[in-house]
Order: structure tokens, then sequence, then C-alpha cells
């Protein structure tokens, strides 16, 4: 699979915004939970869109397959923080919702791109 840039990459896009979308409503939780909770959450957000673009970069699909893999993790990590953040009544359950919402579609990108790459693979 030969991918210019991750920028083309609709999941990139979607990752992109969750990402941001994370370091803006976490600018509003409280300090106390700013050395673990703030950025446990910011890290695992980010991982998404960053993995991704660095995997891009490979030119082995394999290596690509594994940088992949390590975003569906950090997905999987950022929506349970935000089901946690959601407990502490951090996170509106309007937010908590969109925010599943976005992820559960970049998870199924995610799978998408991965079955992709194998078919090709192979």
């Amino acid at each position: 699979m030969m991918i210019k840039s991750y920028r083309e990459l609709n999941v990139w896009q979607k990752a992109d915004k969750l990402a941001l979308d994370v370091y803006q409503l976490s600018d509003g939780f409280p300090k106390k939970y700013l050395y673990d909770l703030t950025n446990q959450l910011r890290r695992s957000a980010l991982s998404v869109p960053t993995n991704l673009a660095e995997g891009c970069a490979s030119p082995h699909s394999g290596e690509l397959l594994q940088f992949i893999n390590i975003s569906r993790r950090s997905l999987s990590e950022t929506r349970y923080l935000i089901e946690f953040a959601s407990k502490l009544n951090l996170i509106s359950p309007e937010k908590v919702k969109e925010l599943d919402r976005l992820c559960a579609e970049i998870g199924k990108m995610l799978a998408a791109l991965t079955r992709s790459i194998k078919v090709q693979k192979s």
C-alpha cells in the first residue's frame, strides 16, 4: 500500500480531531488532575494520529501495521480514560457520547485499514 502522506488518510484526520478535542476539553480539568489523568488522556489521544503518521513514513507494510496496532491500543486507552473522567464528572454525558462515537468510528477505520494492507500484502 502506497500512502503518500498520512494527511490523506481519513482515519488520521479523524484521529487528529479526537486529539484536538481531548486537548481542548482537558484544558478545563481541575489542576489536581494535571499530572495523572490529564497528561495520560492527552498522551493516549495524541498517540493515535502520531503513530499513524510515523507508520506512514515506513516503506514496509509490516511496520505500518505495527504502528496501526499501537494506534488501536492508544485509542482503547483513550476511550477508557474518557469514561473514567466522566465518572469524575469532568466531561458531560453529551460530550462523552460524541467522543465515544468518534472513537468507535476511528476504531472501525483502523480495522478496515489493517484489513486492506493485509490483503495487498498477500
